[in-house]
């Protein structure tokens, strides 16, 4: 080949380089991921703080005693449930400081729902201030992902033993993968092996990501579908050998349902 086949190619292999990372938009759109050329991924779910940010929103456009504010307010009850001493968590999970990066959770399907169009309408207007409005897709929307994209998250944990073995490194062997509940009475682990250091939730970027960098596809909260009322994915109650790839219906909200937002673009005119 002569030296400037060999340039042409370089040139050939730099353009199409350059074209492959022009899209990917997930420096401009916040939290996601890419996962296929048309549909983005949350990083982890949907947290405290996200949602704190939400109601402060509301409560600003709306007052803190009008329906719009009340509507989207988390029931903070999910958590006093019989047999169990989780009074605390009612009062300060959504709150306090220190579960600012934990998944919300009391969220319905609704509220879930219209997080998801009022994120789509804060990112526009973000990216509108900041100049940066001409760099993202020209369309793009938040919203809750369907079962065949979760199914498509799920793919590559599913079969992954519950503990880490061999393969792991040696600091992480023996520990679980996944926040979720080994046996009755076992939600932590046995005393000076808490090997899964947490009761209920756990911060959202914490366990190992799937193989698109994704945090707890399997366990912590069990995750909101676009499908009405149906959650998927085990959560932080859920026994270890249960099978979390079946969706389930929940009218209403609980302390082991939350979510995340998928962002679906288009880069040109229909």
């Amino acid at each position: 080949m002569k030296i400037s086949q060999y340039i042409l190619l370089a040139c050939w292999v730099f353009l199409l380089s350059a074209a492959q990372k022009e899209t990917d938009f997930s420096k401009i759109l916040p939290g996601v991921l890419k996962v296929t050329e048309n549909v983005y991924y949350d990083e982890v779910e949907v947290t405290n703080l996200y949602w704190l940010e939400y109601l402060y929103w509301t409560k600003k456009e709306f007052g803190d005693g009008s329906s719009e504010y009340m509507k989207v307010y988390p029931d903070t009850n999910v958590w006093k449930e019989k047999l169990s001493y989780n009074l605390p968590y009612a009062k300060y999970y959504l709150r306090h400081e220190a579960y600012r990066s934990y998944p919300v959770v009391g969220v319905s399907w609704e509220q879930a729902r219209d997080y998801c169009t009022w994120r789509t309408a804060r990112v526009k207007e973000a990216l509108e201030e900041q100049g940066k409005r001409d760099k993202a897709p020209l369309y793009f929307e938040y919203r809750l992902p369907t079962l065949a994209e979760w199914n498509m998250m799920y793919a590559s944990v599913k079969d992954l033993p519950i503990r880490i073995g061999e393969e792991g490194k040696a600091k992480f062997q023996g520990l679980y993968r996944f926040n979720m509940k080994r046996g009755q009475g076992d939600s932590m682990g046995v005393a000076g092996k808490l090997n899964d250091n947490a009761d209920v939730t756990a911060p959202t970027k914490s366990y190992w990501p799937n193989d698109f960098g994704l945090y707890n596809i399997k366990g912590n909260v069990s995750e909101w579908l676009m499908d009405e009322n149906k959650h998927v994915g085990g959560a932080w109650n859920t026994l270890m050998d249960d099978d979390v790839s079946t969706p389930i219906e929940l009218y209403g909200s609980a302390a082991n349902v939350g979510f995340r937002c998928v962002c679906e673009i288009a880069t040109e005119a229909p």
